[in-house]
This record gives structure tokens, sequence and C-alpha cells, in this order.
């Protein structure tokens, strides 16, 4: 797998969304210029917790791409994570 052993994800039984949990206390938000330099792009999950968790979450959308495309933007995502020590 490209993620480190830390990120967790969840199997869509449907929808158009994969979503990933990080450590506690990392930050998605934190993380996310880092991906946006490598084209790769999530939303931080803490915006759909009404309550101000899920700071260390994050929603991918799978609906708009090719398998490839989705397959590499994985990839770079992963070497984000890792690079970062997450």
């Amino acid at each position: 797998t490209y993620f480190p052993e830390t990120v967790t994800w969840n199997r869509p039984e449907g929808g158009m969304f994969l979503w990933l949990t990080l450590p506690e206390g990392s930050s998605a938000e934190d993380i996310l210029p880092h991906c946006l330099e490598q084209d790769v792009a999530f939303v931080p999950g803490h915006v759909f917790f009404p309550d101000g968790t899920g700071r260390n979450t994050m929603r991918l959308n799978f609906s708009n791409a090719a398998p490839h495309t989705i397959q590499e933007g994985i990839r770079r995502m992963g070497e984000v994570l890792k690079r970062l020590g997450i």
C-alpha cells in the first residue's frame, strides 16, 4: 500500500468518497498544502463534524477521475504522509 500503517481508511459501500483517519494529534488541514504542492487535493474532515472533532480525518472524492489518476494521487499522498512522519 501507499499509506503509512498509521493511516486507516474505510472501504466505501456506496457514494463517492473515501475517508482517511490519521493518527491522533495529526491535522489534515496542516497536511493539505503539502499535498496541493503535489497536485493532490482533499477536504479536511473537520468541516463535516459539527462538534469540532475530526481534525485528523480527510475526505477524498473518487467519482471524477480515471482509476490510474486516482492511484497516482494516492501514491503521491502516501509519499507526503511518509515524508511528514505521519
